[in-house]
Formats: C-alpha cells, structure tokens, sequence
C-alpha cells in the first residue's frame, strides 16, 4: 500500500481544518497518480482530465466530511471513480448501475450549503471572482444547477458543447491556479455573492404579488435588456419580461424560485413553475435563469426551460 510522506499527512491534516494552501499541497501531490487512475477508466480523453479537476472541486467543497489525514487519498480516488463513471455516462460509453449514480449525488449533493457554512469555501468564492463572466456562468450551471450537463450548459449558454468543455476545463484549472494563491478571502466575496443572491430571491417573491415589487425587479433591468430564450431566439427590451410576467399573472401561472447561486456579476436563478388547473401545460416545470450584470444592473438574461 502507498504511503505517502509525513509532510503530505501534515498537509492533509491542514486541509481538513480548513487550510487552503494546504489542500492546493496535497492535491498537486496527488494529481499524476489520480491523472492515472482516471485514464484507466476512461482512456486517453478529455474525460479523465476533466474527472482530476472535478475532484478538486468536490474535495473542495466537501472537506468536512474527512476526518481521518491518512484516508485522503482513497476519499479523493472515490470521488475521482464516481466522477468518471458519471461523464462516461453523459458521453454514452459505458453503462451506469443506479447505486454508483446515487453515490456521485450524494457527493455533488449540498453543495450550496458548503458555500454558506465552510471557511474554505470563502476563498472559492474570491477565486471565482478571478474568472471571466464567461467561466464563471459554466461554472455555477455545472455545480449549482440542475441543468448541469454539456449539452445543457451548451444550450443555455449558446455556446458549442465543445466550447463548454474548454472553458469548463479553463475555469477548473484556473480556480487550481488561484485558490491556494488567495491568502486571506476573508468574508467579501462571500458576503457579496450572498446579498446578490439574498436580492433575487427575495425581490422576484414579490414580483407576482404587488407592483412596488415589480417595479424593484424591473427597475434593476437596462431597458435595452437583452434575452436569449430556450428556442434560441434574442429578444431586446426589458418590456419583454415585464409582458411575460403579466401573462403568467392572466394565466394564474408562477415561476417559483428555489435556488439562487452568485458569484461576482453572474447570478444563477433556478426554480419551478406552478400552472393554472385551467392551464396545467402553459408553463415547463422548471427554468434557469443565468443573470449578467454590469454597475449592478442587469444587461442579459438567459433563460433555459426544461422539456415539458
């Protein structure tokens, strides 16, 4: 059985409580041998370099379940295997038993709850700040959305899958580069993206029941607001999403918002419908909202229904 150095164990024992660096240590230490393992899973693809960089996400956002600094490594190895047998089944490749699925869901599970109580999890979010718009809206679709997949983020974004796929892997390799760099995060970042995210929440609950709440959304929207809808077609003015929402109230409709996810000037706003019984098929179940703002006003919106 391998065992690795004292200094690493120290590492890994620094990581556990929180140290930042000290992760960055420890995974770097490890990478060639999960780069490896991951290959013997799934060749010599993209794939694999794609399953050693989301495992320094979930290791990430999941510290707190390790206790023991010698079981680092078999603890990341699962998370690398279940991640694999995860992308092969998004590609197709290989067949896929139900508990594996359930294990990789259970490691993906609760990540937004990470992001409000870890430490750690503070500096992810000075760290995303570092990324594009462009990164970072793949970022927060891939970990915080339900529409997590290539072809989905693809869809929403109206971007090649291709193009996912490489700013996935840019973003996964930058946040590498920049996390452990971050000395002092601090609660800034973290504070901010959680007030962004409090403001959507909070203000689009009130969209549906009076016009002060309306217009507080509303008046957050550039008029030249520009919308990307799931059929693919732009629409320009905020006139738009004001004409919608005055259709779901004629039609007793409502887009519940359940989650709410920011970083820097990207926000992720994702929920599910309620029809009318008179109008059970107006509305998809769910939607995705993909928020760009520019000086704290919104200039974008993309909006991604799932299939009804």
């Amino acid at each position: 059985m391998f065992q690795p150095p004292q200094s690493i164990e120290i590492q890994a024992r620094a990581a556990i409580y929180g140290d930042s660096v000290a992760l960055g240590v420890v995974f770097q230490f490890y990478r060639a041998r999960l780069q490896a393992h991951a290959m013997r899973i799934c060749g010599n693809s993209p794939l694999a370099q794609d399953a050693v960089q989301d495992t320094f996400i979930s290791a990430l956002t999941h510290l707190k379940s390790l206790r023991d600094p010698k079981m680092f490594y078999p603890w990341m190895k699962k998370i690398l295997v279940n991640r694999c047998y995860q992308l092969l089944k998004k590609e197709h490749t290989v067949g896929f038993d139900e508990q594996m699925e359930r294990k990789d869901f259970l490691v993906r599970q609760s990540a937004e709850d990470k992001f409000e109580k870890s430490a750690t999890i503070q500096q992810l979010h000075k760290a995303l700040l570092l990324l594009s718009d462009e990164l970072k809206s793949c970022v927060l679709l891939r970990y915080f959305s339900e529409f997590n997949s290539y072809e989905d983020i693809a869809t929403i974004l109206d971007i090649p899958v291709g193009t996912v796929r490489s700013r996935l892997s840019a973003a996964r390799e930058k946040l590498m580069q920049q996390f452990h760099r971050v000395e002092d995060a601090g609660e800034k970042a973290l504070v901010e993206a959680q007030q962004w995210s409090g403001f959507y929440a909070d203000t689009w609950k009130r969209v549906y029941d009076n016009n002060e709440g309306r217009n507080e959304f509303f008046n957050h929207l550039i008029p030249l607001l520009q919308i990307r809808f799931t059929s693919g077609k732009m629409g320009i003015g905020r006139n738009i999403l004001e004409e919608e929402v005055n259709n779901d109230l004629s039609f007793g409709s409502r887009f519940i918002v359940t989650e709410v996810v920011s970083s820097g000037n990207v926000s992720l706003m994702e929920g599910h419908n309620l029809n009318h019984p008179d109008f059970p098929d107006r509305c998809a179940p769910a939607t995705s909202i993909v928020i760009f703002r520019k000086n704290n006003m919104v200039e974008t919106l993309q909006i991604f229904d799932s299939a009804r």
